[in-house]
Parts: C-alpha cells; structure tokens; sequence
C-alpha cells in the first residue's frame, strides 16, 4: 500500500482545505511530521484511517467530533485520499456525519455520511455505499481497521503500554491483530457441548434417582445410595410371591360367595311362592265383601247405556230454544227501532203476529218506496256537497282581489320616486370614474415621496457606517505596518542567524555543509536569540493576514462612499421632516380617491338595480291589473251557480231540511224494516224447531223403557261415570280369576303347605361370604398392581442405568476436552487454546521485534517469550521479558529505562507490523507512520533508531515520523509542518521535492 495525496477541508482543526503530497514528501523515503502540540499532527493520520474505514483511532472514535470548529457555516467536512493497494490506484472521498442550517426555517439538520470511490486506473466501477466500500478497502488491503491502525499508523505510547500491560490487557490488543474467532468459536463450542452433556448427565442421573424413589416408596424400602440392578430385582420377585397368594386366596372366597348365593336363591324363590298364595287368598276375600256395590254398578251402567241415544236431541232441544230466545229479542229490538221513526209506527200498525203471509210483502213495499226516493235525491245531494268549496271559492277571490288593490297602490307610490333616485346614482358613477383616472399618477407621486423619506432616514446611519469604515481602515493600516516591520526584523535576524545555525550543526570529523572542510576552527556564535523557521513562517502568515485584512478594509471604505452618494443622490436635499410631510399629504389624498375610484363597481351595480326595479314595477302593475279582471269575472260566474243551487235544494225538501237529512231518514226507515223483517221470519222458524225436537225426544225415552223424558234424562251419565263403571266390573274378573289360577298352581299349593322359610339367616351368611370376597379381590387388586407397576419401574430402572452409562463416559470426556481448551483440569500451564495460539503469534512477534530491538542497542537486548504458569490463578503464555546480553539475565521489560522502554516499545510496534502485513497475505506496506516520542533518546540511541528507519526505507518505502522533537528536524530534510492558528491549523511542506 502506497498513500499519493490527501486533501482535507473542515476536518479537525483544518477550517480551510490543507492538502498533502506523499509522493513529493517521501521521495527520500523519509520525512517528518511535527508541529505544536494541539496543532493537528495526529490528525492528519487520522484523516488518512478515515478515508480508508470511516473511523478514526482509538478513544478519538468515540466523541466523533471530526468537524472542524474553525470552519464556517456550511462547509461541507471532506478528506480524499489517493492510495494504490494491490497495484490499483484509486482515489476515496468521504464527509462525516454532521449538521448544517436548514434550508428552509431555523435550526439545523443532520447530514449522514457519505463517500466514494473512483478506481482511477479504471480496474473497476466507482462506488458510493459506504458498506460497499470499506468492503472493498478491507480486502484488497488484507486487513481490518484495528490491523491498519497498529500495523501502518504505529500509535503513539500504545506499544510502551503493550509493552508493561498485564497478560489480560495484552490478549485484548493481540486479538484484534490476529485472527482468533475460529479458536475462540472452538473454545465456545466445547464449552456449550460441556454444558450440553453436563445436563443431559444431570438428566439421566435424576431419571435413575426418580425412578429409583418411585419403587422405594411403592415397596416401603429406602432408596440405595449407588444404582444397584439386583435392588430391584430382589423387590420384583417378593412382590411376584405376595400376586400369587392373593389370587388363591381369592378363588377360595369366590367358591364360598357362590355356595351362600345358592342357598339364599332356593329359600327366596320358596317365599316368594308363599307370599303369592297368601295375597291370592286375599283378594277372593275382598271381592266377595264388595258384590252389591258391583252389582249396582252394573245396574246403572245399562241404564246409562239404554238412555245414551236421547242425549244429542237433548242437546238440540237446549240450542233451539236459545235460538228463539234470541230471535225473539232481536224482533222486539227492531220493533223499537221503527216506533221510534215517524213512518215506522204507521207499518207496524199493518202488521200482525203470529205474521200473516201478506206481512212480508207489506214491509218489502214500504222498503221499495223509501228507497225510490233516496234514490231521486242522490244527484242533487252530490251539488249540494259543493256548495261549501263554492262559497270557499268566492271568499278566497274576494280576498286576492283586495290585496292586488293595495298591491297597486303600492307600485304607484314606488314608481314615483324612482326617476330621481336613478337620476343621483348615475351621477355617483361619474364622479368615480374621474377620480379612477387621477389614481395611477398620485400613486406614482407617493412612492417617489416614501422613496425620498426612507433615503432621508438613512443618510445619517450612512454617515455613521462610513466614518467607523474609514476609522478601522486606518487601524488595519496600522497594524499592516506593524506586522510588516517584525517580518522585516525576523527575517534579518534569521539571515544574521543562519552562519550560527549552521554552526550549530558542525561535528568533529564531519565535513561542513557549506565549505566541506573537516575541521571548524572558528564556529560563528548567534549575537542574540535565534530565530527560528516556524517562528519566520508565523510573521510570514501574519503579515499576509494583515495584509489581507487591510485590503478588506479598504473595500468596504469604498463600498460605504458609494452606497452614500446614492443614498444622497436619492434625497435630492430634502430634509427628513419635509419628507414626512409630503408622504402624509399624499397617502390622504391617494386613500381619498382610492375609496371614492373603488366605490365605482357598487354606485354602476346600484344604479342598474333602480333601472332594473323601474322595468320590474312596470311588468308587475300590468299582469297584476290583467288577473284581477279575471277574478272579478270568476267571483260573477260563482255567484250565479249558488243561487241555482239553492232553490233547487229547497224545492227538493219542501223547506224542511236539507237533502242530506231526508236521505239520511229514509236509510234509517229502510234499515230498520229490513232488520224487522228478517227478525220476524228467525223468530218464527226457531219456535217451530223446539216444538219437532221435543217430540221426536218423548218418543225415543218411551221406546228405551223409560216412564217419560224426566226418567230418561236421569239416567244418563258423563262418559267418565260410564268408564269408570265399566273398568270398575272388568277389573273385578280379572282380579277373581287370576287369583283361582295362583292357589290351582301346584308349585305355590306345595309351597302354601310347607313351614315359612327364615331369609334373614340365610341373608346373613351370603353378606359375610361376599364380605371375605370383597376382602380377598381388594388384597388380590394391590398386590397384583404393585407387581405391575414394579415390573414396569424395574424394567425403566434398569433401561436407565444402561443409558446412563456412555452418557457419563461422554461427560468425563468432554468435560475434560473443555477444561483443558480453557486452561483448567489437567492444562499444567494454565493456557486457553486461545491463549496457546496468541502465545504461538507473540512469539513470532517477538523474534521479528528482537531483529530491530539487537540493532538499536547496540546488540545488548532481545526479547524473550514466557509461557510460565501466573501465580494466584491468572491467565498465562503472554508474557514478555528482555534478556540483558551485558549480564545474561532475563528480566521483565518493566524494569527498562525511558529510552531502553523506547527501543523496545518502538521494536515490538515494528515487528508486530511485519508479522501481521505476513498474516495479511504478504502485502507491502509502502507507507507507515511512526507516532512515538523520541525525546528520551541521547544522540547515539538517536542515531540507532535512525539507522533502524533508514533500513525501514529500502525497497521503496516511505516513513513518516511524528514528532516534536527539534533533533528530528535537523536529521529529516523532508518535512510536513502543521501550523497552530486562531482560525484553525495548515500546512507546510518543507524540504520536499514539490
């Protein structure tokens, strides 16, 4: 990897764009970055780690403050970096997260980050995801960003603290270098196999201990401390003995219950035959005690059946006399009705009763006639049911012909005033017209007023703005001056200071840089204090500064002249008060017009509104005159009908009422002949049928036996009497004869003549009979469920003891694979498997470290590699001591002085970034940065460390040191200054081949 530009703007503590050449800086392999402290040195690695990964080293990630606070609003952070990696050139852009104004309100907005990559041989497509390209950075480079910041950035103090951290410190650090995940993947795998089999142990284990609980408490014995198969065994046989016995002991109970069962059925069946003969004899007994009811019974029963035809007739006797009763109410309602009506007494006195055969036709005549007549009135009542709407016609008329009066009245009245209102609206449209004409010009007037007012309020601030303009110019001269005249001064003090300078850097036996002689027999001496390079490039900066912010000064002196003349110019000698007044003169005059021009559209609208009202007035006084000659037409014709109505209802009804009244009484007469008549006819023919019912009753009652219809009807009975007798004499029969059949049978006669049987005695031995069976099935039940289920936990208990077996082999095997990769159990050093590898890697380390470490002390240190076992448990295989070559002794590295520290620390950073870029797949890193403090080193360490780097140089590759240190800069031509300013840092490059 070889790096070719960087560029960074807004990025740290460079507010402007700060741009570095590596190529021109690194033409002699080597060169050296310096600057004050806070100046930004570490920050142009870190431009560099963030171009490539999007993140900066160490702790400086993690406050993410990457903006520069020097630059101003709106910058956009950005570094580009130009790099070739694996023989591809490119070039990769990136801007940090953070934050601008919005575009549109207050506050700010936050702006993710964002990159790209441009292949700039074109051996690829450009990217712009970030993911995609610290992808492709990290594998055409071969390592992570952790690597990188180790191997290529050597950090500053981080390989000193290495170098004494504890084994736990220093794994921390060799893990992120190398490649360990498969081990530690390995390590965790084992330890979750160990947990796996550890618990599938304890689960084998608690299967054998519960099932060996369940027999010992089904079997009342104690569980044994060790699995022991034959335990169980001994206990299945006892329970197998125990089924045994109780399975004979059952079957001799079951022989005993089924004699007592026998013995007990013959004597129930005996008594149960006994019982029969004695209800049997019983009821013989009863039925003859009870034969005159029976015969009764049947009496009454013959009698019922014998009058049980005359009971319908009897029923039709009851309705038909009901029916006259009603017939005969319903006649007498009628004759009412008809008394009551005038023409209605006069029938009833033609009619007779018992009704003659003529009273029919009679009634039918006067029905005829009363109806002819409703029948003539029925049209002229149809005209005089409109006579209340003709009437209601008339009035209405009456009523619209009044209001079409005053509505006249009132149009004329309107009508009258009308000419003169049109004639003042129209006079009211001139008027706005003319002054909508005057508008556009006094409006014009107006702006040119508030134009010279606002100019005439701005001339003082004017005068103000340019009298501090000219004041600060005059300062910025001043000033200009006097950073001019130290410039001037520092840079004869530096030319007078130059033969010293040299001076300074002659050596005994070194040739000089300017004469090339040997010998220095007379060194210049500085006459005052020396002025340094940086010290002449800050007064080479501040004089450009002043010098630019004078002509600043200048510029806005002319900016504020000329913005004054045209301010003045607008003001035309018009005083601020003059002003005011015109622009209030004005604006009234405008506001005056403008209301009076804007009125125009309404007064036109008005004024076409009484011109409309006149046109409406006239139209509504012609149609309203037209209408109401048609009503007084109408009224008329109205008129003229009602009176022919009138006198043709009075001649209809003879004066005495109206046709509806005379219509109404003669349906009245007619309704109620009609419901006489009929009422006459049912009245008749309903005592006609009582007199054949009670005949045809007499002559059934005779004909059944009976004296007369009284006798008859008396002894009829309800069908339940009747059911109740028959069932009553049927159950009888039934009774007497089954009761012969019992006593003729001849077991029950031979049972009748046998003693009683005690069932009590024999009841009592089948109880205790059934009571030893219940006892044997019950101890039969247990003790055949308890050898069941013990063959069941013995069969279960011995399966588990052979699985348990392997399962606790596995166990002890793995547990001890797992202890030993973690550095437990039989692991004599106490060394994870990780630990092993990173031990295997230190060493490597160390070997490639001791190469650099015997060159820059002169052949006195290397390091050696301990993998003793730590004391008090602690992790081991990681620890680095120093073999003294002077004494022979291996001591820790702790106890090296600052600079010994310094050699090994920056050794260990060295051979620690060849073992790694060899673990990254052999890659040349064509550039690395040394970021550690030389300033402990004597010229002759110095001179060590520089031959070290001189030799890091070969092949082509470029060094970069960091440092402050003045010695640096004597022995490094090619230099990268970064200077420290309030309004942010920049760079030079000096003794460079630019």
């Amino acid at each position: 990897m070889r790096l070719h530009t960087l560029q960074m703007s807004a990025f740290g503590p460079f507010a402007e764009e700060a741009a570095v050449d590596f190529d021109a800086l690194g033409c002699d392999g080597l060169f050296l970055l310096h600057g004050q402290t806070g100046a930004g040195k570490t920050t142009v690695l870190d431009a560099v780690a963030f171009a490539l990964f999007g993140r900066v080293p160490g702790a400086r990630d993690e406050d993410r403050r990457l903006v520069s606070d020097h630059a101003p609003a709106g910058d956009i952070p950005r570094v580009v970096l130009e790099a070739t990696i694996g023989g591809r050139r490119m070039r990769v852009s990136r801007s940090p997260e953070h934050r601008r104004r919005k575009k549109r309100g207050e506050g700010f907005t936050t702006v993710p980050a964002a990159g790209t990559l441009v292949w700039l041989d074109g051996s690829g497509p450009s990217l712009s995801r970030l993911s995609d390209i610290g992808e492709v950075i990290s594998r055409i480079l071969g390592m992570s960003a952790e690597q990188f910041f180790q191997v290529v950035l050597l950090p500053q103090g981080d390989f000193a603290r290495f170098l004494r951290a504890a084994t736990d410190d220093r794994e921390k650090l060799l893990e992120k270098l190398f490649e360990t995940d498969r081990f530690n993947d390995l390590e965790a795998w084992l330890r979750d196999r160990a947990r796996s089999t550890r618990a599938e142990r304890s689960d084998r284990e608690q299967t054998v201990d519960r099932i060996a609980a369940q027999i010992a408490g089904l079997v009342g014995d104690e569980q044994p401390m060790e699995a022991d198969p034959d335990w169980a065994q001994a206990h299945l046989e006892a329970a197998r003995v125990d089924a045994a016995d109780a399975a004979a002991a059952l079957q001799r109970a079951r022989d005993s219950a089924q004699t007592a069962d026998a013995a007990l059925a013959a004597d129930t069946r005996t008594h149960d035959l006994q019982s029969r003969a004695a209800v049997a004899r019983t009821r013989l007994d009863a039925l003859d005690g009870s034969r005159e009811l029976l015969d009764s019974a049947r009496d009454a029963l013959d009698a019922a059946r014998r009058a049980e035809p005359i009971r319908p007739l009897i029923d039709d006797r009851d309705r038909a006399h009901a029916l006259s009763a009603r017939a005969q109410a319903s006649l007498a309602d009628a004759t009412r009705s008809l008394v009551d009506l005038p023409e209605g007494a006069g029938l009833l006195g033609e009619l007779s009763w018992p009704p003659a055969h003529s009273d029919t036709a009679t009634i039918d005549a006067h029905i005829d006639r009363w109806s002819a007549e409703s029948g003539r009135l029925a049209p002229i009542a149809e005209r005089a049911r409109r006579r209340p709407q003709i009437v209601a016609t008339i009035d209405g008329l009456e009523a619209e012909s009044a209001a079409a009066v005053a509505t006249l009245e009132e149009i004329d009245r309107e009508s009258t005033s009308l000419p003169a209102a049109l004639a003042a609206a129209q006079e009211a449209v001139d008027a706005s017209r003319t002054m909508g004409s005057r508008l556009p010009g006094l409006r014009e007037r107006l702006t040119a007023a508030r134009s010279r007012h606002a100019a005439a309020q701005r001339l003082p601030e004017l005068d103000e703005a340019l009298t501090r303009a000219r004041t600060a110019a005059a300062a910025a001269h001043e000033r200009h001056l006097a950073t001019r005249e130290r410039q001037l001064t520092l840079q004869q003090r530096r030319i007078d200071g130059m033969a010293a300078e040299l001076a300074g850097r002659l050596r005994a036996g070194e040739h000089c840089a300017v004469c090339g002689a040997v010998e220095h027999p007379a060194p210049a001496v500085a006459s005052g204090a020396p002025v340094s390079e940086a010290e002449q490039i800050d007064a080479d900066y501040a004089e450009k500064q002043a010098a630019d912010r004078r002509a600043a000064a200048v510029d806005r002196v002319a900016t504020a002249e000329r913005e004054r003349a045209v301010v003045a110019e607008a003001c035309r000698g018009v005083t601020i008060e003059d002003a005011a007044a015109e622009v209030v003169r004005l604006a009234d005059e405008a506001d005056t017009v403008e209301t009076i021009a804007a009125a125009l559209d309404a007064r036109i609208a008005a004024t076409d509104e009484i011109a409309s009202r006149v046109d409406d007035l006239r139209s509504r006084a012609a149609a309203t005159r037209e209408k109401q000659a048609g009503r007084r037409e109408r009224i008329a014709t109205l008129g003229a009908d009602l009176a022919d109505l009138d006198a043709e209802v009075s001649a209809a009804t003879d004066g005495t009422g109206t046709v509806h009244e005379r219509r109404d009484h003669l349906a009245a007469l007619c309704r109620s002949s009609t419901a006489l008549r009929d009422a006459r006819v049912a009245a008749e023919h309903a005592d006609a049928r009582a007199r054949e019912i009670t005949r045809r009753i007499e002559t059934l009652a005779a004909e059944a036996g009976f004296v007369d219809v009284a006798q008859a009807c008396a002894a009829l009975a309800d069908p339940a009497t009747v059911t109740s007798w028959d069932e009553q004499i049927r159950q009888a029969s039934a009774i007497r004869a089954a009761a012969v059949a019992t006593l003729d049978d001849p077991e029950v006669a031979a049972a009748a003549a046998g003693d009683p049987v005690d069932l009590a005695h024999r009841a009592r031995d089948r109880e205790a009979s059934a009571t030893a069976l219940d006892a044997a099935t019950h101890r039969h039940s247990r003790a055949a469920d308890r050898f069941a289920r013990l063959q069941d936990l013995a069969a279960g208990y011995w399966s588990a003891l052979s699985v348990l077996a392997p399962v606790l082999e596995r166990d002890r095997e793995v547990q001890g694979l797992a202890d030993l990769v973690a550095g437990r159990g039989q692991n004599s050093r106490q060394m994870s498997l990780r630990s092993y590898v990173l031990a295997a890697r230190l060493e490597e380390v160390l070997v490639a470290a001791s190469t650099r470490l015997r060159e820059m002390s002169s052949g006195r240190y290397e390091f050696a590699h301990t993998d003793a076992a730590a004391s008090r448990g602690r992790r081991s295989g990681l620890g680095i001591e120093v073999r003294d070559e002077y004494t022979g002794a291996v001591r820790p590295a702790t106890t090296l002085s600052g600079g010994e520290t310094f050699f090994a620390s920056l050794a260990l950073a060295l051979g620690l970034a060849d073992v790694v870029s060899a673990e990254s797949g052999g890659r040349v890193l064509d550039t690395m940065f040394i970021d550690e403090g030389f300033g402990t080193l004597d010229p002759e360490a110095l001179d060590l460390v520089m031959r070290v780097l001189d030799d890091l140089r070969s092949g082509g590759r470029v060094v970069g040191v960091v440092s402050h240190v003045d010695e640096m800069k004597a022995r490094i031509p090619a230099q990268l200054h970064v200077i420290r300013a309030e309004a942010g840092s920049r760079l030079a490059m000096v003794g460079a081949a630019v």
